[in-house]
């Protein structure tokens, strides 16, 4: 009777914990359940909004997580405000307590979550950067100036910087250097794109100069949502040894992008334009009403090499004499696993239907130079 009475209250004891072990269990999933996580609330200006996390940047939009899983990339220019909210609220108001994450229409409020990780995002075109809220009192000039100077280090990383140079230099029985340079800044979003180039080439021979051509070009285009774009260009031209003073050329129109991507582009735009100028011995004043074409076309040939091709057309629409063409085609040689050193293999022609008197009709220029990339 005794040995029945233990294995009895032995089984009661177990099941008196297993009891309490139930409970607490669903104490737990009572109290975790009422804790929801923390998500958030994004509002678009047309007024739509979707509830779950932001999750970081790329390329001027906002990565946003669904609840489902589904990540969306939102533009940053569509977003009203990021607001903190909670999974499963009945209601898409935002309560006293929340708080908000980003509002562009509040630019005192707080910046997005430092868990959230964060890149750069790229500026609209054409918009200054933002040197910050005043400095205090007890902020030294020094402080200022640095504040300054990051400020805009900042928003000139967002550009695409490419750097060549290249030169010959002999010295002995003869006597001959050459040097190539260029600078190109490039900045772009998912619709416009600026682009500015500067560079030339100097030469002498036995202490004789023998070339000396210097070049600044800028080219906008915009784009909504499409592969047609409007572009506005400029080109500026120096040529000591075309007795060239000045070649300004400025023209407008559309183009059409049939591939726009990071390592391969075929890009058409024409449009109108004008052409002016200035020429010496003898002296030409000479402005012309022109057809501007331009192809831009770049393909990588094998994972260590690319070639690029760029080809302007400027006929002239009230002489039809008069006919102008710049060629530059460029074979790129890849140096480093980053893309950001190259070896560029390139030949330069330009044609001038009508040339100052003397002069020749086509130049060529070929050039083996050290490009430098940064993006």
């Amino acid at each position: 009777m005794g040995f029945l009475n233990r294995i009895t209250g032995r089984f009661f004891r177990r099941c008196l914990l297993l009891a309490l072990w139930i409970n607490v269990c669903c104490l737990c999933g009572v109290v975790y359940s009422a804790e929801p996580p923390p998500a958030e609330t994004l509002y678009l200006k047309d007024g739509q909004f979707f509830s779950g996390e932001s999750i970081g940047f790329e390329e001027g939009n906002i990565l946003f997580r669904l609840p489902d899983g589904e990540v969306r990339s939102v533009l940053l220019g569509d977003v009203d405000r990021l607001e903190y909210a909670e999974w499963g609220s009945e209601s898409n108001t935002p309560a006293p307590g929340d708080e908000l994450l980003v509002s562009n229409d509040n630019v005192e409020l707080p910046p997005l979550p430092a868990m959230i990780n964060q890149t750069p995002v790229p500026q609209p075109i054409g918009v200054s950067p933002d040197f910050g809220d005043v400095e205090d009192e007890n902020t030294s000039p020094w402080d200022r100036v640095e504040g300054y100077y990051d400020t805009c280090w900042e928003y000139v990383e967002i550009w695409t910087k490419r750097m060549e140079i290249g030169g010959t230099f002999l010295a002995g029985n003869t006597q001959r250097d050459y040097v190539t340079t260029a600078l190109q800044l490039e900045k772009s979003d998912d619709n416009n794109r600026f682009l500015f180039e500067i560079g030339g080439r100097w030469g002498q021979s036995n202490g004789v100069r023998d070339a000396n051509r210097w070049y600044g070009n800028a080219t906008l285009d915009l784009v909504r949502k499409t592969n047609w774009i409007v572009f506005v260009t400029n080109k500026n031209t120096y040529d000591e040894f075309e007795n060239l003073d000045w070649r300004g050329n400025i023209s407008s129109g559309l183009g059409y992008r049939f591939i726009n991507e990071k390592d391969k582009r075929f890009i058409v735009r024409v449009g109108p334009g004008g052409t002016h100028e200035v020429y010496n011995s003898p002296r030409l004043v000479r402005t012309t009403l022109d057809v501007f074409a331009e192809l831009e076309f770049h393909w990588p040939l094998s994972e260590h090499a690319k070639f690029e091709h760029k080809q302007t057309w400027t006929p002239s629409v009230d002489n039809i004499k008069i006919t102008r063409l710049t060629t530059e085609t460029g074979i790129l040689f890849k140096l480093d696993n980053k893309d950001r050193w190259n070896l560029r293999l390139g030949l330069l022609q330009i044609y001038n239907s009508v040339p100052n008197a003397g002069r020749k009709k086509n130049d060529f220029t070929g050039t083996v130079s050290l490009v430098y990339t940064r993006k």
